[in-house]
């Protein structure tokens, strides 16, 4: 399955012309395209900066934003209280949330009960960490994904093109009414026609609305 996959960038990029998919959203198509980004997609960013750097400097989210509503950080399967601390590499799988209820969603909160959970939360490990161009697997839940999931969409990711024919295979005629010009590699499509160059295809592609 694709949400569970490590790629690097040099595994994208190795693959060969990555074609963009583009969709002309309108402001209700955007919000379910988000909901995309709860099954994993894989951004494109610059390795070797903390955590803090990685979503307030590369992702422009306020460091207000951060604190108030970003409650759940998991980085590599671990979740994460030193946002400072954390190292983002090429590879990193990285889920945001919102606060989430009950026991388990108190414990695994930054200003949770952390003691219930110390021996799985990130440990950095030393050694130097280069600052290049990377791709990371990003998650996001609820609040977080209403919130931040069109920025991500505007700054493009990365899906296998089945995949992602069979995220757009899910809306019905109705939602496809509403939308604007569908592109792929800026040549214009159809609905159809776009779905049939994507399904069953193996090859990375770049989504991007406007």
């Amino acid at each position: 399955m694709q949400n569970e996959e490590r790629q690097t960038l040099e595994a994208v990029t190795s693959a060969g012309e990555i074609a963009t998919v583009t969709i002309e959203a309108s402001e209700s198509q955007t919000a379910r395209l988000a909901t995309l980004l709860k099954k994993g997609c894989f951004v494109r960013v610059r390795t070797g900066c903390s955590m803090t750097e990685l979503l307030c400097d590369q992702f422009n989210i306020s460091p207000e934003y951060v604190k108030k509503e970003i409650k759940v950080i998991f980085l590599d399967f671990s979740p994460v209280d030193d946002l400072d601390a954390a190292i983002i590499k090429d590879g990193s799988i990285i889920a945001l949330s919102a606060a989430m209820p009950g026991l388990v969603g108190a414990a695994m909160r930054r200003d949770g009960l952390s003691w219930m959970r110390s021996s799985i939360t990130y440990h950095e490990e030393g050694g130097e960490h280069a600052h290049e161009d990377g791709l990371i697997h990003m998650k996001l839940f609820n609040k977080v994904m209403a919130d931040l999931g069109e920025s991500f969409l505007r700054r493009g990711v990365y899906v296998k093109a089945g995949f992602l024919a069979d995220f757009l295979e899910r809306f019905d005629a109705d939602f496809w009414l509403d939308s604007g010009k569908l592109y792929r590699n800026e040549q214009v499509m159809t609905e159809a026609d776009l779905l049939d160059a994507l399904k069953g295809r193996n090859e990375w592609v770049r989504l991007t609305i406007r």
